[in-house]
């Protein structure tokens, strides 16, 4: 009976987790180069059955609900946008982070005030050469990007983009919405990404299957808390029997 009690409470957890996770998927559906979030599915008897060698007070609940990331490509959204850029294919935009590189699919890229092609946020944009500048008087309707990150502007290149690649993304960890961290022992390789101007990649959400993702987790949790309430009565009567 007591181990029905850690199963109910796991499954529990579980279900807030999927529903925590549909939640912040809908929230940046919108956010170009967003990965949505999924949690492991398991039964509900999993978290027991797994422990029945080993202590259930040692295993903490959740465990088997972790969060991880869809790294499925999204659609493309034109823009018509000079510095809007989507990839096709596997890969990242690599960007300079506060203590290191990081890597993105969002390539809505702006320029700073001394003409650095940087991320919404302000991070500068990496180039194959270093950051990528544009030159003087240019306007960036001039600016032209063909499929393999190649600047040019009147005629001049002046900077390519550093796209690249890893041998698994599951190690990648998020940094904010759409911003991703490599360990510190992963190298990223050369990507061979298809870069196009003037458009986006939207987050790879479906808002129909968060909604009924939600809907599932709170059936779920409802019907675990159930459960639990059913098993604490029956502790209880036996226990004042």
């Amino acid at each position: 009976m007591i181990s029905g009690l850690y199963s109910a409470a796991t499954a529990m957890d579980a279900a807030a987790t999927r529903h925590e996770a549909s939640a912040a998927n809908l929230a940046n559906a919108h956010m170009p180069g967003f990965r949505r979030r999924v949690v492991a599915q398991s039964s509900f008897e999993n978290p027991v059955a797994n422990g029945q060698n080993t202590s259930l007070m040692a295993q903490p609940l959740g465990t088997e609900g972790e969060i991880k990331l869809d790294f499925t490509e999204g659609v493309s959204k034109q823009t018509g946008r000079n510095l809007d850029f989507a990839l096709r294919g596997d890969g990242f935009f690599a960007v300079e982070g506060p203590a290191g590189p990081l890597y993105t699919r969002n390539g809505a890229f702006q320029v700073n005030e001394d003409g650095d092609l940087t991320t919404v946020d302000g991070l500068l944009v990496r180039g194959v050469n270093g950051t990528i500048t544009l030159p003087p008087t240019t306007s960036q309707e001039a600016v032209m990007v063909d499929n393999q990150g190649r600047f040019t502007a009147n005629g001049l290149e002046f900077g390519q983009l550093e796209t690249v690649q890893f041998a698994d993304n599951s190690f990648l960890n998020p940094v904010g919405a759409s911003l991703f961290q490599a360990p510190n022992n992963i190298t990223p390789e050369d990507s061979e990404v298809v870069v196009e101007q003037g458009a986006v990649e939207q987050g790879n959400v479906s808002y129909m299957d968060e909604l009924v993702n939600i809907m599932v987790a709170s059936r779920q949790y409802e019907a675990a808390q159930r459960v639990l309430r059913a098993i604490d009565e029956a502790i209880e009567k036996h226990i004042n029997n």
